[in-house]
């Protein structure tokens, strides 16, 4: 820097010193530098000096020298010459007694152009450290000055470090005399902000400052129209993670504190704990923005600039303007999450008769858009990406009439249909009749899942159906479930009946339902073969996996017997040993997969059947790389494992086709670590944004290094792919050709 600094060096000549790069010799370029005094009348201090060139490539530089010149103002200006060698970049320092000036630097083939810095009479700031009992006084100080000065001509001084010194409780800076932002930090202490802070030339203020250790956030925020002051933004640093209950709300609640923004938009917080957060700016009349920010150490974090846009008007343009029977279609706009709380959506009403559909003051962001026709059929269910000045959103209503026969074996079944598009527009509900018959208006031909509730029972059967109308136009829909029944009941260790689940799985199909009072339960519509059967009851236990066979029409009856379940509780850590709070926990029982949230100590509690062996388990937490491992299951296993989250991560990017299947993920050479659905890697839990991993370039995960196979199915074949993922790297597995494949 500058500022009264005693300064050592060789004067060079340059054209009496070649330079060598590539094996040529290069002339030097001269480089003019004007040096203007910021300040004014006869009591200025600053009135000569030496500009002192460093060169800035380390132990390249060679015998490269430093080049000194004197300067002396004459009407508050001086322009010098300097001859730089060009092939390398340039530190040029003004220095002179009572003198300040931020340097300036000359980059490697931009020497010959006019470089012109300013000038301010030096001052200095000294004080002593406040610190807590026990605490010792850091040995350096970093300190660092920015403003802007109106009377300068246009002067300004970029964010640029001081000369600080410390002696043990005592400190000291230089800086110029001139009203600025400071800013003063120490290793493993908070930093602390000075807004417009001014100290007299060539004179001393005097100013204790209170270190605190810790981490901090900090940030700036702004408004979309630069005319409008931030000032009075509220500012959120909440926990980052995702709440599954309700008592899970009110501990991040109780964890996440606000700020408000000052006259220069900046926020800060504190001593805040290591962990994944994100900070939230919000003012009324305005749309929110939201950054991830993760704290690790004791150092500060910046997150950057928040720019808060305007709200937005949303318009939706139907075509065509009316449904099939000329009724109005109902646009419905919700948040694209499901809260805690049961909240009405933003917007539910009917469009115009003309198909135009509107709603003002929505904040910039994504929403779920549902539209339905005048019986209450989903035409479409999209995600929207909502920003100010956005254009239109047109939708292209189709429709097709489709009816059909529902069966099991060869007898007609009475249920409730859910036709659920595979891609694209919303579902339909329709019931079949004594007969089996049903019929109903889809909002467009393609693939169909069906989920199937006989009447009468809580069964939930599914199957596929394709929807593609003939030459009148006519979907004919028959849909033939197998003629397996399963019967049977659930009781207690005791022989005493339990009403509770009951699932049958094997071959890729899960069928579930719920037993009446007494323990009995029906299962219909089941492929004839080996299955597994299962029952559960809360409190009482579980039957662990049942291997049973369905033959066509009536079957052996089965008793399933509920047993203690092993309860475990996993805790998951930083790698600091810190608790990690809010992390996504996925595991798999007998092909059933379920997701707990940890609580504030990084905790999770679920159960394991008798019969059981290994957990597949998938930990996902804001900030660190995914986890993929199996639990082994043992009688005298510790029942409170711990996992610890790695602190490096790779980026895994997969490109996936416009059709299934969705890959699965085996980490590492073997089957240690389980075998993994892709889906399970994703950060947002059961009812929330589903695909928030997903870019334009793919869907992004951050896991950890190592290798990883990725499959079409649960087993490996010659169309795996694997991969090894290095620390810090990315990583694309493209797998678009399954697709292809499939169709």
């Amino acid at each position: 820097m500058i500022s009264g600094r005693a300064v050592v060096a060789v004067i060079l000549m340059a054209f009496c010193e070649p330079w060598l790069r590539g094996g040529t010799i290069e002339s030097p370029v001269t480089t003019s530098v004007q040096l203007f005094s910021v300040e004014k009348g006869s009591n200025v201090l600053c009135r000569s000096g030496d500009l002192l060139a460093v060169p800035r490539c380390g132990a390249g530089c060679g015998d490269r020298h430093a080049v000194m010149v004197p300067w002396i103002f004459r009407g508050g200006s001086a322009e010098l010459d300097l001859a730089l060698a060009p092939e390398i970049s340039w530190e040029i320092n003004v220095g002179g007694k009572g003198c300040w000036a931020p340097p300036l630097v000359v980059a490697a083939g931009t020497s010959g152009e006019t470089r012109t810095a300013f000038v301010w009479s030096a001052a200095t700031i000294s004080g002593n450290f406040i610190m807590k009992k026990g605490d010792q006084p850091p040995k350096e100080l970093h300190a660092t000055v920015q403003a802007k000065d109106p009377q300068g001509m246009g002067a300004a001084i970029p964010e640029t470090s001081l000369d600080c010194s410390v002696d043990g409780f005592h400190w000291r800076c230089a800086l110029p005399a001139t009203a600025g932002d400071l800013r003063l930090a120490a290793d493993e202490f908070v930093p602390l902000y000075l807004w417009g802070f001014d100290a007299p030339a060539g004179g001393t203020k005097t100013l204790d400052i209170a270190l605190v250790r810790g981490a901090s956030v900090s940030g700036l925020v702004a408004l979309a129209d630069r005319r409008a002051t931030p000032e009075g933004v509220d500012v959120e640093l909440r926990p980052a993670g995702y709440a599954s209950t309700a008592s899970d709300e009110r501990r991040m609640t109780a964890r996440s504190r606000t700020t408000k923004a000052n006259s220069r938009g900046f926020f800060q917080f504190t001593t805040v704990g290591e962990g994944a957060y994100e900070v939230t700016a919000t003012k009324k009349g305005w749309s929110r923005a939201a950054r991830p920010v993760r704290v690790g150490g004791a150092k500060e974090s910046d997150v950057g600039l928040l720019t808060l846009p305007p709200l937005a008007r949303f318009e939706v343009v139907i075509d065509p303007a009316l449904d099939v029977k000329g009724r109005p279609w109902r646009v419905v706009l919700d948040r694209d999450s499901i809260p805690m709380q049961p909240l009405a959506p933003l917007a539910d009403r009917k469009a115009a008769s003309d198909g135009t559909w509107s709603h003002d003051g929505v904040e910039a962001g994504k929403y779920r858009l549902d539209v339905y026709d005048g019986d209450g059929a989903a035409f479409e269910h999209i995600i929207v990406d909502i920003q100010p000045k956005g254009a239109p959103l047109r939708l292209h209503m189709d429709a097709v009439v489709g009816r059909g026969v529902l069966r099991a074996g060869h007898e007609p079944l009475p249920a409730t249909l859910r036709f659920i598009q595979d891609r694209g527009s919303g579902d339909v509900n329709l019931a079949s009749g004594d007969d089996g018959s049903f019929a109903g208006t889809f909002p467009a031909a393609g693939n169909y899942s069906v989920e199937i509730t006989p009447r009468d029972t809580e069964q939930r059967l599914r199957t596929k159906a394709a929807v593609r109308p003939n030459a009148d136009g006519v979907v004919q829909l028959d849909i033939d479930l197998p003629g397996g029944l399963v019967v049977g009941s659930v009781v207690a260790e005791d022989g005493r009946p339990v009403a509770g689940s009951v699932r049958l799985y094997g071959d890729n199909r899960s069928v579930t339902t719920r037993t009446k009072e007494d323990g009995s339960f029906r299962l219909i519509g089941i492929e004839p073969g080996d299955v597994m059967l299962n029952a559960r009851a809360r409190n009482v236990g579980d039957s662990g996996p049942v291997s049973h066979n369905v033959a066509e029409g009536a079957s052996e009856p089965v008793t399933l017997t509920l047993h203690p379940n092993t309860s475990l509780t996993m805790w998951v850590a930083s790698p600091a040993g810190a608790p990690v709070a809010s992390a996504i926990v996925r595991y798999t029982i007998m092909n059933l997969q379920r997701e707990v949230i940890t609580g504030p100590d990084g905790d999770v509690h679920f159960d394991v059947p008798r019969g059981v062996d290994a957990v597949s388990i998938v930990v996902v937490a804001a900030g660190f790389p995914s986890r993929m491992m199996k639990l082994p299951i043992a009688p005298d296993m510790d029942v409170n494992p711990q996992v610890v989250l790695g602190s490096t991560a790779a980026t895994l990017i997969v490109q996936l086709g416009s059709t299934p299947p969705w890959p699965t993920v085996q980490p590492g050479n073997g089957p240690d670590a389980g075998v993994h659905w892709l889906p399970e890697l994703f950060s947002s839990p059961l009812g929330g944004p589903t695909f928030t991993n997903k870019t334009s370039r793919g869907f992004e995960f951050e896991v950890e290094p190592g290798i990883y196979t990725l499959c079409p199915g649960q087993t490996v074949s010659s169309k795996c792919i694997q991969k090894m993922l290095a620390p810090g790297t990315e990583t694309a597995v493209d797998v678009r050709f399954w697709s292809e494949e499939t169709r």
